[in-house]
């Protein structure tokens, strides 16, 4: 008799945990009404505001001239804030490179016009490029040292977590993209 109250007992505990946890659950996915709805948040191209890049955005000295022109405009957010999502759009004229840099958060590429080309490493090297294409997509993960170049007048929508910061490659250390950094000296 004891041993069927036990089983009685944890039986009950256990659905009522479990329906606990469903009604926690279900509560969490009903959204609150007594909250205003956020408006969606639209800008048209007429809006765009189109300067250079932000001061602060750029740490270090590339080891590659551009050849050429790189405007911006922000969309939504501040990618220099820590956690903040963002979205910009870059515009580079044919022939611009980007250094080997690296970003500190992963960064997602939607190329709106022309070709904007990537390759990784921490040296510029055109033969390790690949092309992302008029409508074609790119991912880099935060952290990556990776350096781009644009083919015809390109026009590019970017959107992350902020920082988006460019950590240029040393010129020091530009010597191969797989090379190993030498152990220091005693």
């Amino acid at each position: 008799m004891m041993r069927i109250k036990h089983t009685l007992l944890f039986v009950l505990l256990g659905v009522g945990t479990v329906a606990t946890v469903l009604v926690a659950q279900r509560a969490s996915e009903t959204p609150n009404r007594a909250q205003p709805a956020a408006k969606p948040s639209i800008v048209s191209p007429d809006q765009l505001r189109w300067t250079d890049p932000p001061a602060g955005v750029a740490r270090g000295t590339p080891s590659v001239e551009p050849g050429g022109r790189l405007r911006y405009a922000a969309m939504q957010g501040d990618p220099l804030k820590t956690g903040v999502p963002f979205a910009i759009r870059l515009r580079c004229s044919d022939g611009y490179k980007a250094a080997p840099h690296w970003h500190p958060t992963d960064e997602n590429i939607v190329v709106l016009q022309g070709t904007f080309s990537v390759g990784r490493g921490n040296r510029f090297d055109p033969t390790q490029m690949q092309d992302i294409p008029t409508g074609g997509y790119g991912f880099v993960a935060g952290r990556m040292n990776h350096f781009a170049v644009c083919k015809g007048d390109t026009d590019i929508f970017v959107y992350g977590v902020g920082p988006r910061l460019n950590n240029w490659i040393p010129v020091a250390t530009d010597k191969s993209s797989t090379a190993t950094p030498k152990s220091p000296t005693k």
